[in-house]
C-alpha cells in the first residue's frame, strides 16, 4: 500500500531568488575568468589580484548558498540576504570612488540585489525556510 506524502513546494519567490543567485554565480565565474585575464595581461599587478580574490570569494559564497538551498535551513536564507545586502551596498558606494559613474546606473545596478533581498524577506519564503 502506498502512502500519501505531503510535500511542501517551494514558493515562487524562493524559486525566483534562487534563479537570480544562480545567474549571479554564473556571472561571477565569467568575472573570475576576466580577472585572471586582466591579472595575467597586466604583468601580475596587485590590484588585479585583489579583484580576482574578491570575485572568487563572492562567487564561492554564492555557490555555497545555492548548493545548500534545498536544506531549507534559516541560516541559508540569512546568508543569501547578507550577500545581496553587501553587494547592493558596494554597488551604491561606487560613485564615492569614481566620479564618472552616474547615479542612474548605480541605482539600476543595485535593483537586482534589492529585489533578491525583498524576495527572500517575504513571509512565504521565510516560512518555507523555517521548516
Amino acid at each position: 500500500m502506498t502512502q500519501d506524502l505531503q510535500v511542501e513546494h517551494m514558493p515562487v519567490t524562493a524559486h525566483i531568488a534562487r534563479f537570480i543567485l544562480t545567474l549571479q554565480m554564473g556571472a561571477g565565474f565569467a568575472g573570475i575568468a576576466l580577472c585572471v585575464y586582466l591579472f595575467a595581461s597586466s604583468g601580475f599587478a596587485a590590484p588585479f589580484l585583489l579583484l580576482l580574490l574578491a570575485s572568487a570569494a563572492v562567487t564561492a559564497l554564492l555557490w555555497l548558498v545555492v548548493a545548500r538551498w534545498p536544506s531549507r535551513r534559516r541560516p541559508v536564507r540569512w546568508a543569501a540576504i547578507a550577500i545581496q545586502a553587501a553587494t547592493g551596498a558596494l554597488i551604491l558606494a561606487k560613485p564615492l570612488f569614481d566620479s564618472d559613474i552616474s547615479l542612474f546606473s548605480t541605482l539600476f545596478q543595485s535593483a537586482v540585489p534589492a529585489a533578491t533581498v525583498i524576495l527572500l524577506a517575504v513571509p512565504s519564503t521565510a516560512r518555507w525556510f523555517g521548516r
